[in-house]
């Protein structure tokens, strides 16, 4: 667990003018710039965000969704996944003090195999449902608090969980929007 001292030093320094404009994560203790990714990548969570919303409104249900833009304090880290949802709205505060009760990492070819163990073990922890989407083999990873791992192929479908109980994505629609 990051001391708070640490993480004043993290709040001391995203505000900084110089990084005023810049997203940050902070990972057990390190600063982490988050550069800009795959455009591919971005309209995956893009497609996400919208079946959830499209789900929400048919539903009656709160929903507030954030992307890779989207900073959030989940026990003493400072993350922002590529997709996020949760009931209660979204913060001005940056990092949104209030975690996410989903969220979603794109895997990509160049991120480090430690670096995403560090983020799963910190969303599995914190009790967050987490999809990690790996784009190149067409395969999302599961984890739901209090499961063991499922792998979804492409042929299969993804759910909300007990997160938002109902909803279900076939992962073709993400991996092939158009048919």
């Amino acid at each position: 667990m990051v001391t708070r001292d640490v993480l004043q030093v993290f709040e001391e320094f995203i505000a900084r003018p110089e990084n005023v404009d810049k997203l940050f994560e902070f990972v057990n203790g390190e600063i982490i710039e988050v550069l800009p990714g795959r455009t591919r990548h971005s309209e995956i969570g893009h497609l996400l965000a919208v079946a959830v919303h499209v789900f929400c409104r048919q539903h009656g249900l709160s929903c507030h969704t954030s992307g890779g833009d989207g900073a959030y304090r989940i026990q003493g880290h400072v993350l922002a996944p590529d997709f996020a949802y949760k009931r209660t709205p979204m913060s001005e505060t940056y990092p949104d003090p209030d975690a996410p009760e989903w969220v979603v990492e794109i895997i990509s070819p160049t991120d480090k195999a430690a670096d995403i163990r560090e983020k799963r073990q910190i969303y599995r922890q914190a009790g967050i449902l987490l999809w990690e989407i790996y784009p190149q083999s067409r395969s999302i990873d599961v984890y739901a608090p209090g499961q063991p791992l499922r792998v979804v192929e492409t042929d299969g479908s993804l759910d909300g969980g007990a997160v938002l109980p109902g909803f279900v994505l076939p992962l073709r629609d993400l991996f092939d929007p158009h048919g």
